[in-house]
């Protein structure tokens, strides 16, 4: 067995479990796994302490660190139409997070009950669609998050079309399902969904309030 440094034999660990676990799901054993390293199992609890630890860097490293701190500054960006936030940022999100590894182990993983998935949908909420809600209040010509909190339901409509974009990546990694509509499409599509349902649910959200909003769909002029 070649000598590696305790950095590169870490990566080798963590990118070798990481295409286990997604294949063999969070239940497959670290014997299994040492083996398809070509590592005796000691050498593997030599760089992590248990199975637990090895997971939790792995999703550390599958999520945390490739999420971009500066998607929340995107949203926010009025220098860009708010469609082309929305696309730029599923395109990178899809790029960066919504491989077929990170799929699959973060499917295992709320069978499991890890509870990861919580914490990417906490990140969703807290960077991504409360920033999103006050643009597009801003954008449809409705009251500010300052003048009324953002709803729950203005989240939840944001997560419901976000589950287009995560369905679509579930028939591909989980199902093998293969699709011949880009992503760019797709997000396109959900950008329609968006311009037509979020408007109605702010009307209902202030029945009071009149506005002649502008309208999402790509292409329109300024």
């Amino acid at each position: 067995m070649a000598y590696l440094s305790r950095s590169k034999r870490v990566e080798q660990i963590i990118a070798g479990a990481t295409k286990f676990f997604s294949e063999q799901g969070l239940s497959g054993q670290t014997r299994e796994l040492s083996a398809s390293l070509g590592i005796a199992q000691p050498l593997l609890y030599r760089y992590f302490p248990s199975k637990q630890a090895l997971i939790d860097r792995i999703f550390t490293e599958a999520f945390e660190n490739r999420w971009d701190d500066s998607w929340r500054d995107l949203m926010l960006n009025s220098a860009i139409p708010v469609e082309q936030r929305y696309k730029q940022f599923y395109i990178e999100f899809n790029n960066s997070i919504l491989t077929r590894e990170w799929v699959r182990l973060f499917m295992y993983a709320e069978l499991g009950s890890y509870g990861y998935g919580k914490k990417v949908l906490d990140k969703l909420r807290k960077e991504i669609f409360l920033p999103l809600s006050t643009v597009l209040r801003k954008h449809y010509g409705y009251p500010s998050a300052q003048e009324k909190p953002v709803t729950r339901e203005e989240i939840e409509l944001l997560l419901e079309l976000h589950g287009v974009i995560l369905y679509n990546s579930i028939r591909r990694h989980v199902y093998d399902l293969k699709t011949a509509i880009r992503i760019d499409r797709i997000v396109d599509n959900v950008v329609f969904y968006l311009d037509g349902a979020y408007p109605r649910l702010l009307g209902t959200i202030f029945p009071k309030h009149k506005p002649s909003p502008p309208r999402l769909r790509a292409g329109d002029k300024r």
